[in-house]
């Protein structure tokens, strides 16, 4: 895909998703204010039916009448005394529940003009009710400067959204699902172009790793045909011994591709058994210090641990520091220098292989141990290698329950330490 088209499709793609959030964030607007536009509603039209009862009430047959204030004259403190409370508390009940509404509610009767309050059951929301918008005008109880019926919720606005809770909950949830599913799309888009490009990288570096061997070999083999080479039997040896070496080579860089094979699939199997480091590191370092040597590098030994012997795979124990000398051997420019060291630590040994080479830049060391990842000096084929070699000695130090870390300064070298536990061992 085209990294414009890309980069067009992941903007348009969360322009959309923020569309979605605004439109969510509309919707519970509206329902929310639908839900106390309907509340509202029915609390009035209950203060309303409530004033028409109160006046049925007074002006019914003289048996059957009944006033909300025994004393209607000028208001007074007086007149909180004579307020009916089991009537107005009787009517408000009803009428709550008869439209379906159960919040807890203060009320007061209070003076239209002076806005003394006349009676009424409150605590501490005395201004709320005198400026509390369900109210309504009794007027059938005294008409000149008529009493008000004032109703307060206190926790009008959080029942609301308690009953809207459910779907806020939902909403939200699948908010956060379609953002969690675009951001991971997102970075899996990313990991898969960046493997791409890795793998990529890789083909392309394996394609030129064999192109070389093998032209070789086909020029080695072209000059031995030649009837003047063919008697001359020092120059027989020496093109024998360049397909030998380019056929060792080849066969090396095959082993470690069908290695990191084994690994994807799963198919790998560890066999421990007692193995002495100190000298299998030997045989290993010996075995490259004929690359080293021709370079006119060398090798240091400092053994330092005392028990050196663990349980651990051989192959792999081998296949490990020969990626870690061979790494140390390359990324040196000058002629390598290279120490290697062992320590007992925590129930384990610990090896490490240090080299004074060109070192690792902060930014690669965080994917150094990645599947393909190589550290470049320049050209793409200025160092040998298909950036598997660390990737597999990781994988195998893990499975051998012990851990591999790198310490590095750019321009100054690199230090692979591997830990490797003893896995109860005994007699030792």
């Amino acid at each position: 895909m085209n990294k414009r088209v890309g980069l067009l499709l992941i903007f348009l793609t969360l322009l959309s998703f923020l569309g979605i959030i605004l439109s969510q964030l509309y919707w519970i607007k509206n329902a929310y204010d639908l839900k106390k536009d309907q509340f509202d509603k029915r609390v009035l039209m209950g203060l309303k039916s409530i004033s028409n009862t109160l006046f049925e009430l007074q002006n019914a047959g003289t048996e059957k009448r009944v006033f909300l204030i025994d004393n209607i004259q000028e208001p007074s403190d007086s007149d909180y005394e004579h307020l009916n409370y089991v009537l107005i508390d009787s009517l408000l009940a009803n009428e709550l529940i008869c439209i379906h509404i159960e919040d807890d509610y203060e009320y007061a009767v209070y003076q239209g003009k002076t806005k003394n309050i006349i009676g009424g059951h409150f605590k501490h929301f005395q201004a709320e009710i005198l400026s509390s918008e369900f109210k309504v005008s009794l007027n059938c109880v005294r008409s000149e400067s008529p009493y008000y019926l004032a109703l307060y919720f206190p926790s009008h606005d959080n029942l609301i959204i308690h009953n809207m809770l459910a779907g806020f909950i939902l909403s939200g949830l699948f908010v956060v699902i379609l953002g969690f599913s675009f951001i991971y799309t997102v970075v899996v888009i990313f990991q898969q172009k960046k493997v791409s490009l890795m793998k990529n990288d890789f083909v392309n570096n394996m394609t030129h790793e064999f192109k070389t061997p093998i032209a070789t070999v086909s020029l080695a083999s072209e000059m031995l045909l030649r009837p003047e080479i063919q008697n001359n039997t020092e120059k027989t040896k020496k093109y024998a011994k360049i397909i030998y070496d380019e056929n060792i080579r080849l066969k090396h860089q095959v082993d470690q591709i069908l290695q990191i094979a084994v690994l994807d699939k799963g198919e790998f199997r560890i066999r421990k058994k007692e193995i002495d480091v100190h000298r299998i590191l030997d045989e290993v370092i010996q075995n490259s210090e004929i690359f080293i040597h021709e370079r006119k590098g060398s090798i240091t030994k400092i053994y330092s641990a005392a028990r050196p012997k663990i349980r651990a795979d051989k192959m792999h124990f081998i296949n490990i520091i020969s990626n870690l000398l061979d790494n140390a051997n390359k990324y040196s420019p000058e002629a390598p220098e290279i120490t290697v060291r062992t320590k007992n630590i925590k129930n384990g040994i610990l090896i490490s292989v240090e080299d004074k080479g060109i070192g690792i830049k902060p930014d690669d060391q965080a994917y150094i141990f990645k599947q393909f990842h190589r550290v470049h000096t320049g050209n793409i084929h200025d160092v040998k290698g298909f950036g598997l070699g660390l990737f597999y000695a990781e994988k195998m130090v893990k499975e051998h329950d012990g851990f591999i870390r790198l310490n590095s300064t750019f321009g100054s070298g690199s230090t692979f330490e591997i830990y490797l536990p003893f896995n109860d061992l005994r007699n030792i």
